[in-house]
């Protein structure tokens, strides 16, 4: 009669079974960590995609739908806040009386988590003298 310590049969011993769920158990966590770092810049990425369109389309559209005057303008738009302010530009080297130059600026602010996105474009657009 054999015992079963004579069969042959091998297995893996607990410490085996142990290291390889410690193992398989790291291998899954930098995976999460993995996915979840490229979910947050994919998020980031559109957040700064939105903003910069909005950015553009205030830029453009400063001077277009209403005469070009120093003023500022604020608004949200979903998430996001902006400012426009357009202000006279001075340019010592361009003396023409007829025409005034305007400096526009579009800020785009946002929240991401506890942190304050923002950035800010600016343009320079031929306008009306000043009265």
């Amino acid at each position: 009669m054999r015992s079963w310590r004579d069969s042959g049969s091998s297995g893996f011993s607990l410490i085996e079974v142990l290291f390889a769920l410690a193992l398989i158990g790291l291998a899954l966590g930098t995976a999460a960590t993995l996915l979840s770092n490229g979910l947050l810049a994919a998020r980031t990425s559109d957040d700064v995609a939105t903003a910069l369109a909005l950015a553009e389309e205030k830029l453009a559209s400063a001077g277009v739908s209403e005469p070009l005057r120093p003023g500022a303008s604020t608004g949200t738009f979903g998430r996001f806040t902006w400012s426009v302010a357009i202000a006279p530009y001075t340019d010592t080297a361009i003396d023409t009386p007829r025409v005034q130059l305007y400096r526009v600026e579009t800020r785009i602010g946002w929240r991401e988590g506890f942190a304050r996105r923002q950035f800010a474009l600016a343009t320079v657009r031929i306008g009306p003298p000043l009265p």
